[in-house]
């Protein structure tokens, strides 16, 4: 069996492979500009895997593609310290090659170039319970969501079939102000300004992929195929406090339509609730039913919370706050799991009792992509 990263002239055949051994029609067999984005030129890719090749590791047996391990390579700042990852796209053998441990090859292939974490999201349990079992993995069964209710009438009717108990607690989102706050919103993003306030202020505080200005331009600037609006806090003098980055989406075949929160980044209150004052206004002028935010910790969520986002709180009795998935509208499916790889030596560089240290949100991986 031969193990290997995919050369960018096999373009066609890593298409066919993404077809025949992940999924039937997905869209990165059929999105050439999605694929180079995610794969090709992301900023880390050809450091890792060279100039001639795509982030995605194939298994060949006797001559034929059985197995896919797609990899986004990422930098990571563990409290300022930089190292780098993997943001696996998925983890998949053909079923009829699930006995010939290429499974295990994919994995072992990965952990040869030494990242410092790997995380996947959006996993199903059966592939959760596989990473429990690992050496250095620990899986999350329920990535906490703040979700924000802009309309909830509309959206007890729309996408609860007019049942109110789910969001029995919840009120509609308000904006909060302060006579002492100065700060303002603008869409102006300077790299350089950035670079300064997230490596002397946020990284500081905070573990995950790096959040640096070469991952925002990247990240929601140059995608391909979504548009995301980019907000930065700012204090009288111009000094960056803090980011939002928000996607609206449509659903129900474009007759109503969701904010899906990928960044919220803020370091003293006046920041925080300038950012979460944006949001009840894009809320409230695009009409948007609800807007969500998934995030590893509450590292960032206090203004969320004061303008009234609340942390889902799925149970026996509440299965459902909002749903999740739109396409089509599924009441069943309501937690996004992940499992994440940790380093022996980043382990030992961070408290694993510290609950506001990990900054992961859907922004990584693949997670806000098209479907």
């Amino acid at each position: 069996m031969e193990i290997r990263l995919f050369k960018k002239d096999e373009n066609s055949e890593l298409k066919h492979a993404i077809h025949n051994v992940w999924s039937e029609g997905h869209i990165l067999c059929k999105d050439d500009a999605l694929l180079n984005y995610m794969f090709y030129e992301n900023p880390l890719n050809k450091m890792v895997f060279g100039e001639d090749h795509y982030g995605f590791l194939g298994a060949w047996y006797k001559g034929e593609v059985i197995g896919l391990l797609g990899l986004i390579a990422l930098n990571v700042n563990i409290g300022n310290h930089k190292t780098f990852g993997f943001a696996p796209t998925n983890w998949v053998v053909s079923k009829r090659y699930r006995k010939t441990g290429a499974g295990l090859l994919l994995m072992r292939e990965m952990l040869k170039y030494k990242p410092s974490l790997v995380l996947n999201l959006g996993i199903p349990q059966n592939v959760a319970d596989i990473y429990a079992k690992m050496s250095n993995y620990h899986v999350v069964q329920n990535v906490p969501r703040w979700i924000g209710v802009v309309n909830k009438r509309q959206t007890e009717r729309l996408l609860l079939g007019g049942n109110f108990n789910p969001l029995r607690f919840y009120e509609d989102i308000r904006t909060v102000y302060s006579e002492t706050s100065n700060h303002r919103i603008s869409n102006n993003f300077s790299s350089e300004k950035w670079d300064e306030f997230y490596w002397g202020n946020f990284a500081t505080r905070t573990n995950g992929f790096s959040r640096d200005s070469t991952f925002i331009k990247w990240r929601y600037f140059q995608h391909p195929s979504f548009q995301y609006q980019v907000f930065i806090s700012e204090d009288s003098k111009s000094n960056y406090k803090g980011l939002l980055v928000v996607r609206i989406e449509e659903i129900l075949n474009k007759t109503a339509k969701i904010g899906r929160i990928v960044e919220f980044i803020a370091t003293d209150q006046d920041s925080a609730i300038s950012l979460a004052n944006k949001l009840v206004e894009l809320g409230q002028s695009n009409n948007l039913l609800f807007l969500d935010f998934y995030c590893f910790s509450s590292a960032s969520t206090w203004g969320l919370e004061t303008v009234g986002f609340k942390r889902d709180f799925i149970n026996e009795k509440d299965k459902i706050a909002v749903p999740s998935r739109f396409q089509p509208l599924d009441l069943d499916v309501t937690t996004m799991r992940a499992a994440m790889y940790v380093s022996k030596d980043i382990q030992k560089k961070i408290s694993l009792i510290e609950d506001q240290n990990w900054y992961v949100t859907k922004g990584d991986a693949d997670q806000d992509r098209p479907n």
